[in-house]
């Protein structure tokens, strides 16, 4: 259960004047001085900032004041009207300011924003009208993705990029679709480039797909759906580049986050993550937020007075040294000192309830194209071929063949569930599941493979002359004398099946599906020594009379194996809990390890060819969700009563001075790491009353996905 810790302060002010805050009505002008009108009958309740995909709010209530001007509204019917024109009453999307002004008259901007939503409270003895404004970031949701800025395939690297209605969609099922290194959009001369998609199931050699990675689906997201820069200002390129990585630790050497020389940068991959549909924040925060990462609409005051919002990227669960800052109280009993004290109340919880310090990504069970000899499903007996009648009875139309002839003379099997097969030494069914062990072992020093059905995959990894991945093939040969059913040994004099046949849906094996199996036509071949060169082969004959060659099938083909390509981030000494907290990760669309053995037709050379792995960015993820969340949280409120600026959304809080107590929630540091704090995730000025500064630290949004 989590600690949780109360600070009251006494009840004496902390001696410091309100400071002022106005009003204005707001219409900018690139070209020149923008126009500011004062609203001296609209009071600002409170403003708010979250971190997030938040674009921030502030409340305001319309002051009826009988002294005033007879022009200025005193009565709700005044300001609820939508088409009143009395002064001083604030439109539907009017944009406001809210300023407070510093000693040397200058303004600093609190608040910058839309206004909506007018509601009135009524009673016998109040009549208030109060409104909410929405930050000027909120224009980000006024449409959504569309669709994908994609390229042609056959110029992969020529940068012309046109406007489609296909989805964006990074990483589709784990098939990299972004444009090549070198050849990036860019929406004008001057500005950030960003990928764009391709056809993920383009083929090239050499292959100039990229899988997107979190920087570039960032620069995409900013560059591209915000490509104007209209009321938010897009973060610096280089901070994304450089921001958005997994970072880990190198052997014996404390990690500082900041110091690129403790630790290892390796790239995130973007998840499989449809974006179309969602407001370009909600995207890039979706991406962002599981990895430890925050961001926030940044509102500043310019060098002309004006307001700016720029969207900031953070990291906000590790050691990152940037923006610390301190809560000051004194000590108890010593004289009350406003320089010395700001923390008025702390409702704060040390808590480690929610710490993960493991991550397994879960990636896909390895694959393996390999080369199986099959052998009968079914009996074979010598009468089955005595004369015509008997042959005609295994066509798909004979009256027999539903009940008694459906699989007969057309389904091979390799048997790995012992269901039944035919043994030809024996002449009898032999039901003796054939072992997968010598292809399957390698996934596990300790385990056999699990004896279940393995369902054939009809494309192979191994690839023609122009990188086109080949599909299963089915040959057919007279003399091979090696283990049936078996994995294939190398051996025989083998002609490819050129049709007549479909891979089992259930199983490892074929059916053949041609009108009779006495008649399948393989296709002629030309090839010197092909066992069948007319291309017909006597499927009935050749297996049940004596004396017959009889032939066997080889498919190969892709199945799963029992185990995936392990990625694992275990705990480390900087967790602040005792035990390992494991979590699991879905990814087994995205990351995938597929291996050609040394039996596949297709392989020349005597071990394994790794087709692909991706277990080196399965572990950088999982990696990077460990640094995000194995730390714990000192999550709750702050308030210091009276308003301030010196805190910001993503500042970390270091501690509480003059009571000697540091927020650090990670054990190990120093000495094994850097020091991790706590973050500001939300911050509340309230002008209602007495002012107030209220700060919320590390919530728990950003969880494991």
């Amino acid at each position: 259960m989590p600690a949780f810790a109360s600070v009251e302060s006494t009840p004496i002010p902390l001696s410091r004047p309100s400071a002022e805050v106005g009003v204005f009505r707001y219409v900018p002008n690139p070209l020149g001085s923008s126009s500011l009108e004062s609203l001296p009958n609209v009071r600002v309740l409170g403003i708010e900032f979250r971190e997030g995909p938040d674009p921030g709010l502030a409340r305001f209530l319309y002051v009826f004041d009988s002294n005033a001007s007879p022009s200025w509204p005193r009565h709700f019917q005044d300001v609820l009207a939508v088409d009143s024109t009395v002064p001083g009453v604030v439109q539907n999307d009017d944009r406001l300011l809210v300023l407070t002004f510093n000693p040397d008259g200058s303004t600093f901007v609190l608040f910058d924003g839309f206004a909506q939503v007018p509601e009135l409270h009524l009673t016998t003895s109040v009549e208030e009208v109060t409104f909410v404004a929405f930050g000027v970031a909120v224009r980000a949701w006024d449409t959504q993705i569309g669709g994908a800025l994609t390229r042609d395939a056959d110029k992969p690297s020529t940068v012309v990029d046109m406007a489609t209605d296909l989805e964006v969609r990074f990483n589709p099922n784990g098939r990299p679709n972004a444009t090549p290194t070198g050849a990036d959009a860019v929406t004008k001369a001057g500005r950030p480039t960003f990928p764009t998609f391709l056809d993920p199931l383009l083929i090239r050699v050499p292959d100039l797909r990229r899988k997107w990675s979190l920087p570039m689906a960032a620069r995409y997201l900013c560059f591209h759906e915000n490509a104007q820069e209209s009321y938010v200002a897009n973060p610096d390129p280089k901070l994304i580049d450089a921001l958005l990585d997994a970072r880990s630790p190198i052997q014996g050497v404390s990690m500082v986050p900041d110091d690129p020389s403790t630790y290892v940068s390796t790239a995130i991959d973007a998840p499989d993550y449809p974006a179309t549909g969602k407001a370009w924040p909600e995207a890039l925060y979706d991406l962002l937020s599981p990895e430890g990462f925050g961001m926030t609409f940044r509102l500043e005051t310019t060098s002309t007075g004006d307001p700016s919002t720029r969207l900031e990227l953070f990291r906000s669960k590790d050691a990152t040294t940037t923006a610390l800052k301190d809560l000051l109280l004194q000590p108890e009993g010593t004289t009350l000192d406003p320089l010395q004290t700001n923390l008025g109340q702390a409702h704060l919880a040390r808590d480690v309830s929610r710490v993960t310090n493991s991550f397994v990504i879960d990636s896909a069970p390895v694959r393996h194209e390999a080369s199986f000899i099959l052998s009968p499903g079914f009996a074979i007996a010598s009468s089955d071929a005595t004369d015509a009648d008997s042959l005609s009875s295994y066509g798909l139309n004979h009256p027999q063949f539903p009940s008694l002839n459906n699989n007969k003379y057309r389904l091979y099997v390799f048997d790995e569930t012992s269901e039944g097969h035919w043994d030809a030494l024996a002449s009898a069914l032999s039901y003796q599941a054939t072992s997968l062990g010598a292809l399957l072992n390698s996934e596990s020093s300790s385990l056999p493979p699990v004896i279940r059905r393995r369902v054939p995959f009809g494309e192979l990894f191994s690839t023609d002359a122009n990188s086109r991945p080949l599909l299963a093939r089915l040959s057919i040969s007279t003399d091979y004398a090696g283990t049936k059913p078996g994995l294939w040994d190398g051996s025989g004099t083998w002609q490819a099946v050129g049709g007549g046949f479909e891979l089992l849906k259930d199983r490892l094996g074929i059916w053949i599906n041609v009108p009779n199996p006495n008649g399948w036509n393989i296709q002629a071949s030309r090839t010197t020594g092909a066992p069948y060169p007319s291309g017909i082969v006597k499927g009935v004959e050749d297996q049940a009379k004596a004396g017959s060659p009889r032939f066997v099938l080889r498919l190969t083909c892709v199945i799963e194996g029992d185990h995936q390509s392990p990625a694992v981030a275990d705990r480390r000494p900087s967790s602040p809990v005792t035990y390992t907290v494991s979590r699991r990760v879905d990814a087994r669309n995205r990351y995938l390890k597929q291996v050609v053995a040394a039996g596949s037709e297709f392989n020349s050379s005597s071990t394994d060819v790794i087709a692909r792995d991706d277990s080196a960015d399965a572990l950088s993820e999982a990696e990077a969700l460990r640094l995000a969340h194995e730390a714990g949280e000192v999550a709750g409120q702050i308030t210091i009563p009276r308003f301030t600026s010196a805190y910001r959304i993503g500042d970390r809080i270091r501690s509480i001075l003059g009571r000697n107590l540091s927020l650090r929630t990670n054990a190990g540091a120093p000495t094994i790491e850097g020091e991790v704090y706590p973050t500001v995730v939300g911050l509340t000025w309230d002008f209602d009353g007495q002012q107030r500064t209220i700060l919320q630290l590390s919530d728990h949004r950003a969880n494991p996905k």
